[in-house]
């Protein structure tokens, strides 16, 4: 049971950055409301310690910790504090994997066989039919090679020694395949094992290299490590749970900061050790940015059913799991490294990204169960947090407009998808048109000072509001003030609010 004493100090753990102090009272009731909740359950299951993200865009994340990073030592968890992220890792290499094959080195449908030409592929069950694709979306048939009796032997005989990835395998040589390939589905590392392989083959690099270079050097993932050695900085101590097939002590890192197991067999499955704050910048990247073309994330995204291998509208994409919670769709992963689990989520409607982490493994059935009672508390502010953001579009409009920067103004307006404004003069489609008319009527000499007032907002749909209020504008030269009434509709596109309609008068 934590002591009283340790839970205030828990409240210290929780990091908020307002962007500014406006919007700070309710950010603030959401971030305590969302530490009591992390609080009590972790209370309430006796989980050690945890961290967590609730990430909104670029300048709008909440990260908590409760309980402990080290109970024997009674270090206090920190929002920072890493962990490892089993599966969840797959994240990471899957994104590069696609993006490769984006950039042409590989093809979805290409066959494995064409990579993997060394004997012992031979040897493993659907070697003639296993494409690259099978084994993104786990529909190879390939059993899974750290449960098979060979590879769990030597394991608990020897922990601690570092492994090879081809050497880990090799325990499913000769086995019968769970199914053919594509019809059917069983999640196996093995899988990414193999895909990573033949990355590497294909681009002459180091796989951990690839990420570094296309995502964690970029994405400023300072915390977030290949999972190479025994011993990290700032590594939560990770403990077993009821069902440790692995055979390992209670905790898994020993008296002098080093694991009692070598992390280096999991490698492409998962192979890295980070932190929710970062998980959720990852996911966010990977569904929002350009990243990723459209058209490779909506194959990412498409799913097949999680026992016929088939097209389904939830089960696993390309390296995420794709499921509905809420009334919306949620892209991906959970995952287990002895003594910790992990889970990340992307929103597709609210475009939020949501991540815990916790320091035991005898809690994975509860992970999703505990990420939906946190956004039971997310969901009381949305309409605060949307409001006050669609209203910071208008006061960025003002600034720009008073600077007679119509370019700058223009940002609060949609540029991905068709757009309209009505006005006096008529209707204008398409972002090219409307900037153009603005520049035509308001040449920076004319464009005076603006400013928006009486703005209501009602939510129509999760990314879609309506929104009311009066512009004011005092032209140079001219004593009167020209007001009017405007309605627009706003719609949240990659985490930010943007107008698609504006109809003024």
């Amino acid at each position: 049971m934590r002591t009283t004493v340790a839970l205030i100090l828990l409240l210290g753990s929780a990091i908020f950055y307002p962007p500014t102090a406006n919007s700070q009272n309710f950010y603030e009731d959401l971030t305590q409301d969302l530490q009591k909740c992390l609080d009590s359950l972790m209370e309430s299951h006796a989980i050690p310690g945890a961290t967590f993200s609730l990430r909104f865009d670029e300048t709008h994340e909440i990260r908590l910790a409760s309980g402990f990073k080290n109970p024997q030592k009674q270090e206090t968890m920190q929002p920072e504090t890493s962990m490892f992220s089993g599966s969840t890792g797959k994240l990471f290499f899957g994104a590069v994997a696609l993006k490769l094959i984006q950039e042409e080195y590989l093809a979805l449908d290409d066959l494995a066989s064409e990579y993997l030409t060394d004997e012992w592929f031979s040897t493993f069950p659907n070697h003639k039919d296993i494409t690259i694709r099978s084994l993104l979306n786990h529909t190879s048939g390939l059993p899974r090679h750290l449960f098979q009796e060979e590879f769990l032997e030597d394991f608990v005989e020897n922990p601690k020694i570092a492994r090879l990835p081809v050497d880990c395998i090799q325990s499913i040589a000769n086995k019968p395949a769970v199914h053919p390939v594509g019809k059917g589905w069983a999640y196996s590392d093995t899988n990414f094992v193999l895909l990573g392989l033949i990355v590497e083959k294909v681009t002459q690099k180091k796989y951990y290299d690839l990420i570094d270079e296309f995502l964690l050097t970029p994405l400023k993932l300072d915390h977030t490590l290949a999972a190479t050695g025994r011993k990290y900085n700032n590594l939560a101590q990770g403990h077993i749970g009821g069902q440790n097939p692995f055979q390992l002590p209670e905790t898994v890192v020993d008296e002098n900061g080093i694991l009692v197991l070598d992390p280096s067999f999991e490698w492409a499955g998962g192979g890295f050790v980070t932190n929710p704050s970062d998980l959720t910048k990852l996911v966010k990247h990977l569904q929002e940015s350009d990243f990723l073309s459209e058209h490779m994330k909506q194959l990412m995204r498409f799913p097949v059913n999680l026992g016929s291998g088939l097209p389904y509208d939830n089960g696993y994409g390309l390296s995420t799991f794709v499921w509905s919670k809420m009334e919306d769709t949620r892209y991906g992963h959970s995952g287990f490294f002895p003594g910790y689990l992990t889970h990340v989520e992307y929103s597709a409607k609210r475009q939020y990204a949501i991540s815990l982490q916790v320091n035991t493994d005898g809690v994975f059935s509860y992970m999703q169960q505990f990420t939906y009672q946190m956004e039971n508390v997310v969901n009381k502010y949305l309409d605060h947090i949307d409001a006050y953001n669609i209203r910071q579009n208008f006061k960025r409009q003002e600034l720009c407009w008073n600077q007679a920067n119509i370019e700058c103004y223009m940002k609060a307006y949609a540029s991905s998808e068709p757009i309209q404004t009505i006005s006096r003069g008529g209707v204008t489609y398409d972002y090219d048109n409307i900037i153009g008319d603005y520049k035509k009527y308001f040449p920076k000499e004319r464009m005076g000072q603006l400013h928006f007032d009486n703005i209501k907002t009602r939510r129509l749909a999760d990314d879609l509001y309506f929104v009311t209020g009066r512009f004011n504008l005092k032209f140079p030269n001219r004593e009167e003030l020209v007001q009017g009434w405007f309605s627009v509709n706003a719609k949240r596109i990659n985490g930010h609010w943007y107008m698609i309609t504006d109809h003024s008068s």
